[in-house]
């Protein structure tokens, strides 16, 4: 089976407000989250699709947060002086076990989904995307960031590392060694993205086995998006990063146009629409504009479909309506297999817009 896999970096509780919100409201720690629990929900990239695979790694860098708080703990002596030490000592011992080292797997169950509660409730990660992780196995034997450093470089940046193409054969043979993997893992190998073959004559056929395989937008656009919206269109012409005005003022930077039934039709372009914060926020910025920037040119309304907005994600067409403020899906892209696919597409949406 191909997939996709990251390597997750738990962090440790940055303060001892954060300290007690562990041990007072949740009970335990996320690295005990990941030992004892065979699912859960965590923080995942939007790109993660079901079947991609979880490597949980417990930060290196934890020890030197449960030092300081330690020191934090004693120095301030506060109330619940003792509790507090008792769960950093706890901290240390689950350290001692799993710090530095990726301790435990698990397998993506579905896409994505965007939850700002960590973030708002002010906790230290920031990622607002979460997915449900399930069939965690934990190693008997954790892989120390020794092993594998030299070929995968964790980010400091987020949390999330991907792990591509040969560096997911490699990391999975040092696993190997000492650990029974389970099949999922086993019989897995890291999606390849043939980019440099899709052209306009296979694009189609190619990009079927791995459109959800895109982690980049970037990506999904120029060998997915570009060709789909030229096979839909009134002509093949793509405007892209158009300026959208309102009274004057620019309401924002739409990612492409095209001329569809004589019109012209805002696009934007998501990895996933789930894991999108306030979607119709954003897509009612492009809506009942003033004029729209293509190129040097500026186009008044009276040229556009200003009420709805045709998005895009790796899985469905949808169209935003701003009449009544919501996000219709049209169609899966799954059932785009053949060319008369793309031309039954464009009839649905000319009849769509033609109400």
């Amino acid at each position: 089976m191909n997939v996709q896999a990251i390597i997750n970096n738990i962090s440790f509780p940055k303060s001892l407000d954060e300290l007690r919100h562990f041990a007072y409201n949740v009970g335990h720690y996320d690295v005990e989250d990941i030992l004892h629990n065979g699912d859960t929900e965590w923080s995942m990239p939007k790109w993660a699709v079901p079947n991609d695979i979880v490597f949980f790694f417990h930060a290196k860098t934890a020890i030197n947060t449960i030092r300081r708080l330690e020191i934090q703990a004693e120095r301030d002596n506060p109330v619940d002086r003792d509790s507090l030490l008792y769960w950093l000592q706890k901290a240390r011992n689950l350290y001692d076990k799993c710090g530095g080292k990726i301790f435990a797997i698990g397998r993506v169950l579905h896409r994505p989904f965007y939850d700002d509660l960590a973030y708002t409730d002010g906790l230290h990660w920031s990622g607002k995307i979460f997915a449900a992780i399930g069939d965690i196995y934990v190693l008997e034997n954790p892989v120390d960031i020794s092993e594998f450093s030299d070929f995968i470089y964790l980010s400091r940046q987020s949390a999330i590392t991907a792990v591509l193409g040969s560096d997911f054969e490699r990391l999975k043979e040092i696993m190997l060694r000492n650990n029974s993997l389970p099949d999922y893992v086993r019989k897995s190998h890291a999606t390849p993205m043939p980019l440099k073959d899709i052209n306009p004559q296979n694009w189609l056929a190619v990009t079927r086995s791995y459109r959800r395989a895109f982690f980049l937008e970037a990506q999904f656009r120029r060998y997915y998006v570009d060709y789909f919206l030229k096979s839909v269109a009134d002509t093949k012409r793509i405007f892209s990063e158009c300026n959208c005005y309102r009274g004057g003022l620019r309401t924002g930077i739409a990612d492409n146009c095209i001329r569809i039934d004589g019109r012209l039709c805002i696009v934007e372009v998501k990895l996933n629409v789930s894991a999108e914060s306030k979607i119709e926020t954003q897509l009612e910025k492009y809506c009942y504009l003033d004029e729209i920037s293509l190129l040097k040119d500026r186009v008044p309304a009276d040229r556009l479909i200003s009420d709805r907005i045709m998005v895009i994600d790796t899985e469905k067409l949808y169209f935003y309506e701003a009449e009544n403020d919501s996000l219709c899906e049209m169609l899966e892209l799954d059932d785009l297999k053949e060319t008369e696919d793309l031309q039954n597409a464009r009839k649905e949406i000319l009849q769509y817009l033609s109400k």
